[in-house]
């Protein structure tokens, strides 16, 4: 067709790929059946608000990248925009914030200095990031996809859509953590056979991250104790809140595994997930019952 634009591809250079970036999409569904987690983002509400704010599928696939001190390399010219942790974005000199549309030109370096706030940022750009659908989802896992995350060097694949964002687009105002956050969550299968005293403990007590964390789960440092009996195998998911014989707790998390053997005392919602994802280590919480 005359006067039609076609898309630009470009090459992002991973010049100094951070402590853990990868792509991350909506996720592996329907999969759990045949033992394979689910993926996706760590914080799903950030990584919504960057696919919004360019106009895109709220599951296309993202950059997510952890804690920042990360530098990029553009060969062209493309518009991205950065959710999730509050971060200091450099371009060229010029700053930036989280939440707000950048115009990036060709062959220009992209700072992410360490976050503020947060320990999750997704990069959606007005276009698409190309890499290889395994099971039908861009989203890196060990051993499934053929990248378990970016290293210095790493070069990736993208294309910039021909209609731009307008320049006026309206920015959105950066989230900061509160103090104490609450972490929303319902009952699980095992919340009832607890006694009263352990699930008044359980929903009013404060409890802390531990520096055990990562994509699989999270431990908390605070321990429960109980009698309960053990139990065999039963299906887990993001969000299942495990304790343990010993009584340590273990929240699960997007890369967890399928099927576990403990008892499954709390499940969180999907906004509880994305809340505990951005909390850093030795941070307090209080899970809040969702009837």
């Amino acid at each position: 067709m005359i006067g039609k634009k076609n898309h630009t591809v470009g090459k992002l250079v991973f010049v100094k790929a951070g402590l853990f970036t990868t792509i991350q999409d909506k996720g592996r569904l329907n999969l759990v059946d045949k033992g394979i987690p689910l993926s996706g983002p760590m914080d799903e509400e950030a990584f919504h608000l960057a696919n919004l704010l360019v106009r895109k599928d709220p599951g296309a696939a993202c950059l997510e990248i952890y804690m920042g001190n990360i530098n990029l390399y553009f060969t062209e010219s493309c518009q991205i925009v950065c959710t999730g942790a509050n971060a200091k974005i450099e371009v060229d000199s010029k700053v930036y914030a989280t939440n707000e549309i950048i115009n990036v030109s060709a062959y220009s370096r992209l700072n992410i200095f360490p976050f503020s706030q947060g320990q999750w940022l997704y990069m959606a750009i007005n276009g698409t990031f190309t890499s290889e659908k395994v099971l039908g989802s861009q989203s890196f896992y060990p051993k499934i996809t053929p990248l378990a995350k970016f290293s210095d060097s790493d070069i990736l694949i993208y294309s910039s859509s021909p209609t731009p964002i307008p320049s006026d687009f309206a920015k959105i105002k950066t989230k900061n953590l509160p103090q104490m956050i609450f972490v929303p969550a319902y009952r699980g299968p095992s919340f009832s056979s607890l006694n009263k005293k352990q699930q008044f403990t359980l929903t009013n007590t404060s409890f802390t991250l531990s520096t055990i964390q990562n994509r699989m789960g999270i431990h908390l440092i605070e321990k429960l104790k109980h009698e309960l009996p053990e139990l065999i195998s039963s299906p887990v998911y993001p969000g299942t809140v495990q304790l343990t014989h010993a009584g340590k707790i273990i929240i699960l998390m997007k890369d967890a595994q399928v099927t576990g053997g403990y008892h499954r005392i709390l499940q969180l919602s999907a906004r509880g997930i994305s809340r505990l994802a951005q909390l850093r280590p030795l941070s307090n919480f209080k899970f809040k019952l969702i009837e």
